[in-house]
């Protein structure tokens, strides 16, 4: 939900030279066209991993959430670096 919700929340920065713009510009842009590809599956899969960081912080399992929270920080990169990639693609 929240990947739908936060591109309306924030405005667009003053320029796109820093990469985190170009990834905030891109994953608009992703949202808004929807298309099927790699991005889909990591963000799905990164969702994925929250969730399960989350069942196991409320289990009290440490070792469990810390490796489910890395493992979707590192895929919410990826994520980030692909929709980098696609606003540099079809943003001209």
């Amino acid at each position: 939900m929240w990947f739908f919700v936060n591109p309306f929340l924030f405005g667009n920065p003053g320029h796109e030279r820093a990469w985190s713009a170009r990834a905030m510009l891109g994953e608009e842009l992703w949202i808004a066209r929807r298309p099927r590809d790699a991005a889909m599956l990591v963000s799905a899969v990164a969702s994925a991993a929250a969730l399960v960081g989350g069942i196991a912080a409320y289990q009290h399992r440490p070792r469990a959430a810390a490796t489910a929270t890395a493992l979707q920080m590192a895929l919410t990169l990826a994520y980030w670096q692909q929709v980098v990639r696609y606003f540099e693609r079809h943003s001209q």
